[in-house]
């Protein structure tokens, strides 16, 4: 395990620290160069092993965990579930050079906010990175919608997307995709309140209480 310490480069910005867990060396070295000089953590914790990264997120929990999904030593899910367990609620970023399109619902279930195809640019990690910073989502765009079956079907609404209006439907899928409400607002050419309000009426409509719970419809509906 490596840790690097910088400063941050602007008076005002907020210091962050970040875990990084990849038993790729050359990419862990590129990852760490990159998110370093783009965000300029406080800290960067670096680890091959899934089990010795998990040890530190719980000695000392980051601001956000970016972990490959699958690690020698265990898989990045077990490392999620038991920082889940344990009452961490930091930001998460999974990445894998193996995609497939039940992932996404998947790891949403498990409270992740960002998923990235490791064969994508640097750019696109960054993008993530930034997106969950935000306080956003970001998922690839390289794996397909199609919902797969999730585990928690009984928490979700059994309406399927006729109970939204075509305005809805609109807002939904930029939510889904994990703009945030200002995002949505220039895309749609609304005011960002009209935008708070339509998500707000959505969850109401479909009798859900936060974003992750609506993204798992939208991917359940094909809405994602």
């Amino acid at each position: 395990m490596s840790t690097m310490t910088v400063k941050a480069e602007a008076s005002g910005t907020k210091i962050r620290s970040f875990v990084l867990i990849d038993d790729t060396a050359t990419l862990r070295e590129l990852l760490k160069d990159a998110l370093t000089r783009r965000f300029a953590p406080c800290e960067m914790r670096d680890y091959v092993d899934g089990k010795d990264g998990l040890k530190s997120c719980l000695a000392c929990a980051p601001d956000l965990l970016i972990v490959d999904l699958y690690l020698r030593d265990t898989d990045g899910r077990e490392v999620i579930r038991e920082l889940r367990r344990q009452g961490l609620q930091l930001k998460i970023i999974v990445l894998t050079a193996h995609p497939d399109a039940s992932l996404p619902a998947e790891l949403v279930g498990l409270g992740v906010a960002g998923f990235v195809d490791k064969n994508s640019p640097m750019e696109q990690i960054e993008r993530a990175v930034q997106r969950v910073l935000d306080g956003g989502m970001f998922f690839s765009a390289a794996v397909p919608p199609p919902v797969p079956a999730i585990g928690s079907e009984l928490e979700l609404p059994r309406m399927g997307a006729e109970a939204l209006s075509e305005r809805e439907k609109e807002v939904v899928r930029l939510v889904a995709r994990g703009f945030l409400s200002k995002e949505v607002a220039d895309q749609l050419g609304l005011s960002t309140r009209t935008v708070e309000k339509h998500r707000s009426r959505i969850l109401a409509k479909l009798g859900l209480r936060d974003v992750p719970s609506l993204v798992r419809w939208c991917l359940r509906n094909g809405l994602g």
